[in-house]
Parts: structure tokens; sequence; C-alpha cells
């Protein structure tokens, strides 16, 4: 990567409770997409720990490849089974945040997600939000930092790409030219 630190992204997901719901066939796109960009990425929940996806885990068949992927991937697998807590998170060590199935008032959830997402718009680096089941989306504070929103199908891997897109044009911007 010409001796630049590696892109870092930070992808939050929700955990199966009231505030919110996560797939395994809605982060596998987006995490694919950064690995093999190449970047690192970290798995992070409001609690940490493993969210619940044992139904899915369970399933043998899936239509999406990279859904199948993520199922016979151990590092992937193994990386959503120990999520950091959001209170591990450090902003200045992520180039960006993929925010991945939670509902209600986010911006004002007592989970800490609202706080992270802050934390990183104020800091001009970029977020994506898929919602789950619906979502009160109010930012306050979002200062420079792009905030990238989908809600269909196929808005994980859209956001993901915009996503990555805009920290590699963040990250040409702020190299000094010799």
């Amino acid at each position: 990567m010409d001796g630049q630190l590696p892109i870092r992204f930070l992808i939050v997901l929700a955990t199966n409770g009231a505030d919110g719901e996560v797939r395994i066939i809605s982060i596998a796109p987006a995490y694919y997409l950064f690995k093999d960009a190449p970047a690192e990425v970290v798995l992070a929940s409001p609690l940490g720990g493993f969210p619940d996806l044992t139904n899915e885990l369970r399933q043998t068949t899936h239509p999406e490849p990279s859904t199948r992927r993520f199922l016979a991937d151990r590092a992937a697998r193994d990386d959503l089974a120990d999520t950091l807590r959001l209170d591990q998170i450090v902003t200045e060590d992520f180039d960006a945040a993929f925010c991945i199935g939670f509902s209600g008032a986010l911006w004002r959830a007592d989970n800490g997600v609202g706080h992270t997402l802050s934390a990183f718009l104020r800091s001009g680096k970029p977020v994506a939000v898929i919602p789950g089941r619906y979502l009160d989306i109010a930012p306050e504070g979002a200062a420079a930092g792009p905030l990238i929103l989908g809600d269909n199908e196929a808005s994980p891997l859209l956001a993901a790409h915009a996503l990555l897109e805009v920290v590699l044009e963040r990250r040409k911007a702020l190299t000094p030219t010799d």
C-alpha cells in the first residue's frame, strides 16, 4: 500500500434485540468488499461478543455467494464471534464506519452507536448506515463527515462501495505530494 497505513473499516452490528436486526446476508457483501480491497475490518456491537445469528449459521444453503463465503471462512466467523464493544473503539484507528441493522432513534440511543458514529463524522470520516426494520435518522453534529444511507436489498454492497471510494479519495486528498 505504498508505505501507507492499511485502510481500516469498522463494521458496527446491531444485536438481535429490540434495537435492531442484523443478518449475515447483509454483513458479508461489505465485509468481503473491504477485505478484498485490501483493508482491515473490525466488527463491533454495542455489548461486544457474539451477535445472535445462530439460525443463519445453521442454514446449509444460501443463494448469495458472499454469504456462502462468509459461512465457509473460519476467520470471518471468528471475527463475528468476538465483536468488540463500542466503548473499546478508538475513532482515530479507523478510516470509516459501516453501521448495519439498527432500528429506532439511532442518534439518541443509549447503546453508544450514536456517540460512536458522531465521533466518526466529527472527525470528517465517512459513515454508511443500513437500517434494520425502521430507523429514526437525525444526525446531530455531523460536521464534515459524509453520511451514506440505504434501505433496500442492494444497499449494503452499494454503501460499502461508496464508503471504500470515499476513504480512498480522502486518503489521496490528505497525502502530501512530493
